[in-house]
């Protein structure tokens, strides 16, 4: 009923779809509000899409990155696809090892409790070893390089993927 949105320079069809997915998002926000199970399960099927959509911005960013090696972007897409399958399979182990902690030990005390937050502590950490290894080994460079350019890299990715994920909470919200 209202048009919040109104940018002059876009056409009228472009504003009113616009307003239209606003309302959409205020109303589905009102239902994640009262049902939080809804907003969890609208993001994390948007999840998928996120990935891989920054999966060539990651060879990008790994082709810049590595310019001088003179390796094809083919080469880094299939790194960043190797490390992007890799850390997909760490986050589905540890919420299985959460789920599991869960399933054995519901009150969080006991041997299985703290056996299954000991292996997913692990996993955590083993993440990004892995993937600093795995990059020294791939580009063959030293040591300080490699560890410059994996921080610089993370710094990077992380920052792409804070966009990727807000973006995809807000259509998450529009298409629930």
């Amino acid at each position: 009923k209202t048009n919040p949105v109104d940018v002059a320079w876009l056409p009228a069809f472009v504003d009113a779809g616009l307003n239209k997915a606003i309302g959409r998002a205020a109303g589905n926000l009102k239902r994640g509000v009262k049902d939080p199970e809804l907003l969890k399960n609208a993001f994390l099927s948007a999840v998928p899409q996120t990935l891989f959509v920054l999966l060539p911005l990651f060879a990008l960013l790994l082709k810049v990155v590595y310019v001088f090696k003179r390796r094809l972007y083919m080469e880094h897409l299939i790194v960043a696809l190797h490390s992007h399958a890799f850390l997909c399979l760490s986050l589905a182990l540890i919420s299985v090892l959460s789920l599991l902690g869960d399933w054995l030990a519901p009150d969080g005390k006991g041997f299985f409790a703290s056996l299954t937050g000991w292996l997913e502590f692990a996993i955590a950490w083993w993440m990004p070893l892995y993937l600093l290894l795995m990059q020294k080994r791939v580009y063959q460079q030293g040591w300080v390089m490699t560890l410059l350019k994996f921080g610089a890299l993370g710094f990077v990715y992380s920052i792409l993927l804070s966009l990727a994920i807000a973006a995809a909470a807000a259509a998450s919200l529009v298409w629930m």
